[in-house]
């Protein structure tokens, strides 16, 4: 079985919550990225989420998640392209949202088969362990359980550190979430990070259910934001 991590890769700032409103840039400016885009997108990702709780719990030695990261994030990134959206602030990549529909949710082989290089895939066979296979496990079941019903999943949003605290979050969610409402659908997220859950209620999202992730000192925050 290959492992999976395409999980709580949810990383803001309330300053991105506060500041959004005073972007200059329109929203019409969001970048929706393709394959040409899957190295830098990767690269910015793993700056954002580099001391992420979940990245380190995979890998708390930071050799062995510099090497890993690449193959990690790139899977998410064209997973995200060829079977959900993934957007970018402009194409300086500030700031990275990926978003899947559920249709197309929870990720299985074939579908990475189609959608990712094999040297990818074969990278995270390789290094991916126990820890990255029974967390993505119990996020899986616990988002299965919460939203059986068609909803957009946004499955990981991330900023550059260098362009943190300047409102990119906010001017992601908002044209996406404002589209998902005309579509009439829910969307779902989740989050390991407690400071974020601030910024998503910001944004019409509610905690639907907190919860100890076993065996691990993580807390996982499953949160939806309802039809409108």
């Amino acid at each position: 079985m290959v492992p999976v991590p395409y999980h709580i890769w949810q990383q803001a700032s309330e300053t991105d919550q506060i500041d959004g409103h005073m972007m200059n840039s329109s929203e019409d400016d969001i970048v929706q990225l393709n394959r040409s885009h899957v190295k830098r997108a990767t690269e910015a990702l793993i700056r954002a989420f580099w001391n992420h709780p979940p990245l380190q719990y995979y890998f708390p030695d930071e050799a062995e998640r510099e090497r890993i990261a690449p193959y990690f994030f790139s899977l998410s990134v064209f997973n995200g392209i060829r079977y959900g959206e993934v957007h970018a602030t402009s194409q300086d990549l500030e700031g990275i949202a990926v978003w899947l529909p559920s249709d197309n949710y929870p990720v299985i082989l074939w579908r990475l088969l189609r959608s990712v290089p094999p040297s990818e895939i074969l990278g995270v066979a390789r290094y991916g362990g126990a820890r990255m296979r029974g967390l993505g496990q119990y996020i899986d079941a616990v988002h299965g359980r919460l939203a059986p019903f068609k909803h957009w999943f946004l499955q990981a949003i991330g900023v550059d550190p260098q362009f943190q605290g300047r409102g990119y979050a906010s001017k992601l969610l908002r044209p996406m979430l404002a589209r998902i409402d005309e579509e009439g659908l829910p969307c779902y997220l989740e989050t390991l990070e407690g400071q974020n859950v601030r910024l998503y209620e910001h944004f019409g999202f509610k905690v639907i259910e907190e919860s100890n992730v076993p065996n691990t000192s993580l807390t996982n925050w499953a949160m939806l934001r309802d039809a409108r």
